[in-house]
């Protein structure tokens, strides 16, 4: 159990990956819980590499905003959702076991179902063999709203690095909605993929701030300007 300012979270310690993300929740990425803590009452928070639910858990504890996780890797997942029901979160977050990307498809992870709580990928990480394979459904954001009836996100953190472009550019449509207000994305705007986020995102009206630095990685908040 990790006390928080909203109240008690629980998570469940299904080995030391799951345990080590619950009790480095507010020093791996201080950041991210600031910028939670700034959501506006009643709103949607889509969690992409929601992977064990730390911060989706910590977002629906709020008591006042909804929550869609997204996670492919099967042993995450079963961890998410144990993590949602001993939470009683039902009926404050959707969980769903998919990627997602520019398209629709049927896509391999290099994964280890062995090792809970790990950042697994779908184009494999450097200096990461793992021998395991899962098949996961991916698709875009514009379909998951458009065809799925999700409600549209005010906010969305993205944190699945290699694939983060291919997720902006699948929701353009999204994205062109006043309602989202805000992107949280965990990449580097001096990469080609950073770059081309970037200029996903201004030309639909976002502003940036950041980086961030912390976690291993460099976090980005984009902000709608309120003049786009």
């Amino acid at each position: 159990t990790v006390e928080t300012p909203h109240g008690p979270l629980s998570f469940v310690a299904l080995g030391k990956g799951p345990a080590g993300r619950a009790r480095s929740l507010f020093t791996k990425q201080p950041s991210t819980i600031a910028w939670i803590d700034s959501f506006r009452p009643n709103s949607v928070f889509w969690d992409i590499g929601a992977n064990v639910g730390v911060y989706t858990l910590y977002a629906a504890r709020r008591g006042d905003t909804s929550v869609v996780a997204f996670e492919p890797a099967a042993v995450n997942y079963f961890v998410l959702s144990a993590n949602c029901e001993v939470n009683a979160f039902d009926d404050r977050v959707t969980c769903l076991l998919m990627g997602l990307g520019q398209g629709t498809s049927i896509t391999k992870l290099e994964v280890s179902q062995f090792e809970p709580g790990h950042s697994f990928s779908f184009k494999g990480k450097r200096g990461q063999h793992l021998s395991g394979r899962q098949s996961a459904l991916v698709l875009s954001m514009d379909r998951l709203v458009d065809e799925f009836g999700l409600a549209c996100p005010n906010y969305i953190k993205i944190d699945v690095p290699g694939l983060t472009d291919d997720i902006v550019a699948g929701g353009l449509q999204m994205l062109r909605n006043p309602a989202v207000r805000e992107l949280h994305i965990e990449c580097s705007l001096e990469s080609k993929g950073g770059r081309r986020i970037g200029e996903m995102l201004h030309s639909l009206g976002f502003a940036t701030t950041g980086p961030v630095t912390e976690g291993g990685g460099q976090d980005i908040t984009f902000v709608r300007s309120s003049t786009a």
